[in-house]
Order: structure tokens, then C-alpha cells, then sequence
């Protein structure tokens, strides 16, 4: 096979690998959450989780997080988890700290994780869900005008139901 199609060939199976699908993709996590308690991927297996990234600086972000506390109660039984990764600055934890104390979720700082197979984070607030698999089903969600039952029902609510 001359160099040319050897060229070609690499290009095409490139072009086809960037084509998975959000389903395809297996998101690593490993965090440790405000509490110090160490969070990972594994943590989650078996659950439906959702991914929040949020500042203590973003209006929407801190205005949705009580419905997001209110739909984790709702569903938290049913194998729903939530975490909520602050991109604030570290310097900034005991705001995110004073921030998060309403909330039953696990929150994390995100300069203190590790993420692997999530899209760059470049608004805010954003989310992903991953399934009881381990794979990305909703990934750079920007709920407008933000998240509540309405609109995570649709994506969440299946997800919880199968087994």
C-alpha cells in the first residue's frame, strides 16, 4: 500500500472515530468532595447520575440549584445522584463551601478533579447525565432557561426506570 493511501485511510478511520455518539462515551471521574470523602466513577456504578458544573459567581447557576436539590430528594431513592463540580478558583472553596451547605448533593471542586470524556466547559451552568452504564447520555446541556423537573424529566426519568 503506497504512503498516499496509507494517508487517506488514517484520515477516514479518524473522521469515523470522532463520529461516536454521546452514548458511546465513558466519562472517568475522580474527585474529592468538600467533606474530603474521595468520589470516582465507580462511585455512581449502577446509578444515574448528573453532572452540574456551577460557580459561586454564576447567577443562574446558584439560582438552580434548589430545584436541582429538589429533584435529587424526589428521585434520590429511585438511584438518582448528583454532582455538582464548582470551577471557582481553590482560593475561593469556603465560598463554594457556604454556598453548597443547603444542599444534600455531593459537591467537588473541579481543580481538585480529574475528567475524563466530558466536552470543554465554556458556559455555565452546564450538565451532563451519565446511565446506569457508565455512559454519557446528555452531555454540554444548557437548560434554558435553567434546570427543573420540566426539563430533566424527559431525559432523566427513562434512564431511572430502566434497569
Amino acid at each position: 500500500m503506497n504512503a498516499s493511501r496509507r494517508i487517506v485511510l488514517s484520515l477516514a478511520a479518524a473522521g469515523l472515530a470522532g463520529r461516536a455518539s454521546a452514548a458511546d462515551l465513558v466519562p472517568k471521574i475522580n474527585a474529592t468532595l468538600l467533606d474530603g470523602t474521595p468520589y470516582g466513577t465507580d462511585t455512581a456504578k449502577g446509578k444515574v447520575l448528573l453532572v452540574n458544573f456551577w460557580a459561586t459567581w454564576c447567577g443562574p447557576c446558584r439560582e438552580e440549584m434548589p430545584a436541582i436539590e429538589a429533584y435529587y430528594q424526589a428521585h434520590q431513592a429511585k438511584g438518582l445522584e448528583v454532582l455538582a463540580l464548582s470551577v471557582d478558583e481553590l482560593a475561593d472553596e469556603p465560598k463554594v463551601r457556604e454556598a453548597a451547605q443547603p444542599f444534600s448533593f455531593r459537591v467537588a471542586m473541579l481543580k481538585k478533579a480529574q475528567l475524563v470524556g466530558f466536552t470543554r466547559v465554556w458556559r455555565m451552568p452546564v450538565s451532563a447525565v451519565i446511565d446506569r452504564q457508565g455512559r454519557i447520555v446528555k452531555q454540554d446541556w444548557f437548560a434554558q432557561p435553567m434546570l427543573d423537573a420540566a426539563t430533566l424529566d424527559p431525559v432523566i426519568l427513562p434512564l431511572l426506570q430502566a434497569s
